[in-house]
């Protein structure tokens, strides 16, 4: 891997580059003062503006972001296990097992990011929720997303119930209609809601005997994604090793 230093131009390939994420992305990085678009990969699109990488051995560069859809990025991940490029991973969809083969493949100076959410708004959630979840033991979650998300529960909802915990839950978990599913992940109930009037929304629901909370976390814009893929590039000579999460990376930097 390229050692980068804080004068050095980082070369940034996309994969998923010609989705609605990846080309928000390759607009943010042409602004961004240091660093380069090396190439897309999108075997659904070539681009018409950017160098067009035909297979993902082919890709090059000094960090890969990685947007491909749910239904191709574990095999996308799994032929990237050897490559010296950092990786930020900012699709939905990863299985455990890929992401235990990414921690075990990854070398001592890279970093290797999955981030479930981009969303400062949805790091801050996950850390008040985890906070919160010591004072409120019941915990269920309510996700809601455009019609074309195809992944329910979604990787940010998955993510949060993984790291919180519940006393009571619903034993059902296949309650399902044409616009609503729910879903039981780690003992916690996940409601997952599919309507073009969302872009990305997510309330968690906390309770104990004597009160109950809400914490809500609602996208009006994509672009707030790109504050969290900002925040990144700006760490990104301090990061090593595999991090799971944005909170993960604000929590280090600013010692919440």
């Amino acid at each position: 891997m390229i050692n980068m230093s804080e004068n050095q131009i980082v070369n940034v390939a996309i994969s998923g580059g010609m989705g609605k994420m990846g080309q928000l992305v390759s607009s943010f990085i042409e602004t961004k003062d240091g660093f380069n678009i090396s190439g897309i990969y999108d075997p659904a699109q070539n681009s018409e503006k950017y160098h067009n990488f035909d297979s993902i051995e082919e890709i090059s560069g000094d960090l890969l972001i990685e947007f491909s859809p749910s239904d191709q990025i574990n095999s996308n991940l799994s032929q990237l296990m050897n490559s010296s490029m950092n990786l930020i991973v900012g699709s939905s969809g990863i299985e455990q097992d890929t992401i235990e083969e990414l921690k075990n493949t990854i070398s001592k100076d890279q970093f290797i990011c999955v981030i479930p959410n981009f969303s400062i708004g949805a790091s801050l959630q996950k850390i008040f929720s985890k906070l919160a979840n010591d004072s409120f033991e019941n915990v269920t979650i309510e996700e809601r997303h455009h019609n074309n998300k195809k992944d329910a529960p979604s990787g940010t909802a998955i993510n949060l119930a993984n790291e919180l915990k519940s006393q009571t839950s619903d034993t059902d978990n296949s309650k399902q209609s044409n616009t609503h599913e729910t879903n039981l992940i780690n003992d916690i109930n996940i409601t997952s809601i599919r309507d073009q009037k969302y872009i990305a929304e997510q309330t968690v629901f906390l309770h104990n005997q004597n009160e109950s909370m809400s914490i809500d976390h609602i996208v009006n814009d994509r672009s707030a994604y790109i504050e969290g893929i900002n925040y990144i590039l700006d760490a990104h000579n301090d990061l090593k090793g595999f991090i799971h999460g944005l909170e993960n990376i604000m929590i280090e930097r600013f010692k919440i």
